[in-house]
């Protein structure tokens, strides 16, 4: 088992993650598969698609060395137990749900309970959170409100996801955040009915590279 270190090391050198919401589990395991193939190496998959936990240990089972599945919308202990045991690397919640800590800290992987306040932020990093995912970032003030947040808060890392385009990425960055959650636009409505999925892979590298700082 890799130590917690290097796990958030690796996030936070990676500073980009693929955030996927899909109805079906076909759907989320061929979009992962293409934002993997597209370039992104931390990928989060929620407990709202169906079937998740097979679809979390073929996600992990098939992907390439040094890509990392974590899972995400997890509300609770015995969820986070049960992702962690087929193999995710990250426990997201959306909300501040402390009690899913505890079995991360257990076992070495990555705890991001969600806030939206600074008392929910605060409350996260004291509960024993790795990282603390403020969402939704974009409604709450993009990057304006994390920087305001990041000034009493020098020592907390925090994810910002939702509404968070690829052309702000770097806007949040360096606002203070440590990593960016992209979702929606990496799943575009077209290439999705189409099951286009050799499009959505060059449209993942293409939304990569701008979050990374390419000009869009």
């Amino acid at each position: 088992m890799l130590p917690i270190e290097t796990r958030m090391r690796f996030l936070f050198d990676e500073k980009i993650v693929g955030v996927i919401r899909t109805p079906t589990a076909e759907q989320a395991i061929n979009v992962v598969k293409a934002l993997m193939a597209g370039g992104f190496k931390a990928v989060e998959v929620p407990m709202t698609v169906p079937d998740i936990l097979n679809v979390l240990k073929e996600l992990v089972r098939s992907a390439p060395k040094g890509v990392m599945v974590g899972a995400g919308t997890v509300m609770t202990a015995a969820d986070a137990r049960a992702c962690i045991d087929v193999g995710c690397e990250f426990i997201v919640a959306p909300s501040a749900e402390l009690e899913i800590i505890r079995p991360c800290r257990e076992a070495g992987v990555v705890a991001i309970p969600g806030a939206a306040t600074p008392t929910e932020i605060a409350a996260c990093w004291r509960a024993g959170a790795h990282v603390v995912k403020v969402f939704p970032a974009g409604p709450l003030g993009g990057p304006d409100y994390i920087r305001a947040v990041r000034g009493p808060f020098p020592e907390i890392p925090l994810w910002v996801s939702g509404l968070v385009p690829a052309s702000q990425a770097q806007d949040y960055l360096r606002a203070g955040a440590q990593l960016i959650g992209l979702t929606n636009e990496l799943m575009p409505p077209a290439l999705m009915a189409a099951k286009d999925w050799d499009g959505l892979r060059e449209h993942a590298r293409a939304r990569l590279a701008i979050a990374r700082g390419a000009t869009a």
